[in-house]
């Protein structure tokens, strides 16, 4: 083999193993506060998103004597953080039958707030989101402790622009962000 054939093998060696070592995700290792929901920045440092409280008419601390659908209300008209569209979220959720993961939600923009459709189910206590407004993910859990699991939640496909909540069952702890225009791939 000739040097220059040599040396075009050994360049194609080098960057077929420098495209795997640049193809492999960074994984965070769990944060201590797991009360919190985070984001991975650029320098691979996780970062928490700012919470904001919700509201609804809905009596979602009684038990529903009856379906009914509402709404959901987060007041202004925009989140503080602006994340790419397709966002690498990490939680902390428990594995406890009848406890559900946090969820992705597309929020509408009405009159100086942020909306998602609200239900409540005869015989239960609580509210669900609209299916339609609840973003697929695709999960992957990291760490797990007991029932507690540390875990990556992402969005199937790119989010469009526009506003976004990550909402479990604390109505005053809803992580919002928004995807703006800039940041599609």
């Amino acid at each position: 083999m000739s040097a220059k054939g040599l040396f075009a093998v050994l360049l194609f060696s080098f960057s077929s193993s420098l495209g795997n070592v640049q193809g492999q995700e960074f994984l965070p290792s769990p944060p201590a506060d797991k009360t919190l929901i985070y984001v991975l920045n650029a320098q691979n440092e996780l970062v928490p998103l700012p919470f904001e409280a919700g509201r609804t008419p809905l009596k979602i601390t009684e038990t529903a004597k009856s379906s009914k659908t509402s709404y959901l209300e987060i007041a202004g008209d925009k989140a503080a953080t602006t994340l790419p569209a397709i966002p690498r979220i990490f939680l902390f959720t428990s594995e406890r039958q009848g406890t559900h993961p946090p969820f992705i939600v597309w929020l509408t923009p009405r009159h100086g707030a942020r909306r998602a459709t609200a239900v409540t189910q005869v015989g239960m206590a609580g509210l669900a989101i609209d299916s339609l407004e609840i973003v697929k993910p695709t999960v992957r859990v990291l760490a797990k402790a007991g029932d507690e699991v540390f875990m990556e939640l992402r969005p199937r496909n790119s989010l469009v622009p526009g506003e976004y909540a990550i909402i479990g069952d604390d109505m005053t702890r809803i992580a919002t962000f928004r995807v703006a225009t800039e940041s599609l791939p």
